[in-house]
């Protein structure tokens, strides 16, 4: 069994969630996060980059350096971009026999991490199009053991349901159609849209709102309800990418059914047509008939289990392929 120094975002808690799976494996995980999420470094990122950035490197100076102390087999990153070359080389300096090991979820149109690259061992992707591209391996992204243990027997409260923040515009204007398509069609929707000010304010601008706009992260147990709440969800990616989104495989393993807007699930052996629904971002004619079909198929979704993940990432280059 490894011991796997784990530095990473800590985003939606998901890191604790992969430690917990590598120690369902056997493994011992000791997780830094890739930020400082202090007040003083999230103020300064926002107000004066330049000495953020400084901040963040001495942040990371520490870090490395109290890695020193251990002596780990795998040294793993999800993202990687704010980390600095040199860092990175200290790093692989105090830890020569390690297997250094980088996931991205998220695509290289968002964060290119092609210059990172040389300081790895192994590089895989949630982007199929990235991997093909560059020549690394495609993982898809993994769903926790709460969305396999979904309460079928919960009253559904309504038809749609859609969690996320808005980063661009066109986001916000697909899940616009879609509010306004369902409030016609009779179809109930409950919509969380985290923005920040910056957006809130182009909003406001614009002369744009919907419900469920709002400044305040929802927390995990909340996306929970709203899944086991909802007949579907609106499956609509923040940035250009090929690769699932981590909401098309949570409700995919919780057995909820998914209108996206990713051309890519008709080819999948997994798609079936009452579970999923292909639009355009424009034509939501058939999402009626859709959320009225019952789910008759049956999916073995284990595959996307976060320990399976964990498992195939870690693995040699070869397997985790």
């Amino acid at each position: 069994m490894a011991r796997i120094l784990f530095i990473g975002i800590d985003f939606y808690d998901y890191a604790a969630r992969i430690s917990a799976a590598f120690e369902r494996l056997g493994h011992t995980v000791d997780f830094y996060a890739i930020e400082d999420r202090g007040f003083a470094s999230k103020s300064a990122k926002k107000l004066a980059f330049s000495a953020y950035e400084k901040r963040r490197a001495a942040y990371h100076s520490r870090l490395i350096e109290k890695s020193g102390g251990r002596s780990y087999d795998v040294v793993l990153f999800i993202q990687v971009h704010q980390m600095r070359h040199a860092a990175l080389e200290r790093l692989r300096a105090l830890h020569p026999d390690a297997r250094f090991v980088l996931y991205n979820w998220d695509s290289l149109t968002t964060h290119d991490f092609r210059p990172w690259m040389r300081h790895f061992d192994h590089v895989a992707t949630f982007d199929p199009d990235d991997a093909r591209a560059i020549g690394i391996a495609y993982l898809p992204l993994f769903a926790i053991p709460r969305f396999f243990d979904i309460d079928p027997a919960r009253p559904i409260e309504q038809d749609l349901y859609f969690v996320g923040a808005i980063g661009s515009m066109n986001r916000f204007d697909a899940l616009a159609r879609l509010h306004g398509f369902c409030e016609g069609a009779g179809l109930t929707t409950k919509l969380h849209l985290v923005c920040s000010p910056v957006v809130r304010l182009q909003l406001w601008r614009a002369g744009k709102s919907l419900p469920g706009v709002t400044g305040r992260s929802l927390d995990f147990e909340g996306v929970v309800a709203m899944l086991e709440g909802s007949r579907a969800t609106f499956d609509f990616a923040n940035h250009r990418q090929s690769g699932y989104t981590m909401r098309l495989i949570e409700n995919m393993c919780a057995g909820r059914k998914i209108i996206t807007e990713n051309p890519r699930i008709l080819d999948e052996p997994f798609y079936r047509e009452d579970r999923f629904l292909l639009v355009d971002g424009h034509d939501f004619s058939a999402i009626p008939e859709f959320l009225a079909t019952p789910i008759t198929s049956k999916l073995d979704v284990e595959a996307f289990h976060v320990d399976n993940w964990a498992r195939r990432l870690i693995a040699d280059r070869q397997d985790a392929r």
